[in-house]
């Protein structure tokens, strides 16, 4: 088995650091700065991320609240 042969199974963050590690310095520098676009979330993301923000505001108007009583 070669070098590269097993590296091809490596699949997810293992991969692409192995990849980063083997580019040229100037090569690195481009991959770097290339954007990653935006990802679309579907509906479920969406609303659990929605239902996140709500609680978020939620909890921190009890914690302000706890803190003016608490005077």
């Amino acid at each position: 088995m070669t070098h590269l042969d097993q590296h091809e199974r490596i699949a997810g963050p293992a991969a692409a650091e192995w990849v980063l590690s083997e580019l040229e310095e100037d090569q690195l520098v481009e991959a770097k700065i290339t954007p990653v676009p935006r990802r679309r979330l579907g509906r479920g993301e969406l609303v659990l991320l929605w239902a996140l923000r709500v609680y978020l505001i939620f909890m921190m108007v009890v914690v302000f609240w706890q803190a003016w009583t608490a005077r």
